[in-house]
């Protein structure tokens, strides 16, 4: 079967292609072929048949992102990218969080407290003030990635957000 395709305006692009008539229509395509057109004529899809027209309509402005979920999406990323504290590496995604919280709270009721804490290297033995070191260090951490996003957000709000934006800005 021979589909025709259409941009993200309606309009014919000029693709055929052939596809086996069993399976689906990919997105964009009709078997209706489009009218013969001349100058500047071009051919919009409808939604159930094309159209002809004179020209090329003006360019149609493209949608505005959907900022919130893109800005959460990335504060997550980095929330769980994980941060370096005196050389040592850890991980901060939402399971060692709560290792590392559930150490906290035991090492701020014992002083006397060790912890066997694993790394990418072995075992390392945390006493209990570097347990709440490590613990303050990533609940800073987090926080950090939520102070940006807040700040993406206002920037939504105030219409100053860019997509470069997105990427610039998050803790290490």
């Amino acid at each position: 079967m021979k589909l025709y395709q259409w941009d993200n305006q309606y309009l014919h692009n000029s693709v055929v292609f052939e596809v086996d008539p069993l399976d689906a229509l990919p997105p964009r395509t009709t078997p209706t072929a489009p009218p013969k057109t001349t100058g500047t004529q071009v051919a919009r899809w409808t939604g159930s048949a094309w159209e002809k027209l004179s020209k090329a309509p003006e360019q149609l402005p493209l949608p505005e992102p959907d900022w919130l979920p893109l800005i959460a999406t990335r504060r997550y990323q980095a929330e769980i990218s994980g941060i370096t504290l005196e050389g040592l590496p850890i991980e901060t995604d939402d399971r060692s969080k709560l290792l590392i919280n559930g150490a906290a709270a035991r090492a701020a009721r014992d002083s006397n407290y060790t912890l066997k804490w694993k790394t990418l290297e072995g075992f390392v033995d945390l006493p209990a003030a570097q347990v709440l070191i490590m613990a303050d260090a990533v609940s800073d951490h987090v926080q950090d990635c939520f102070n940006r996003e807040a700040e993406l957000q206002a920037a939504v709000a105030d219409g100053s957000i860019t997509a470069e934006m997105l990427d610039q800005g998050w803790p290490a």
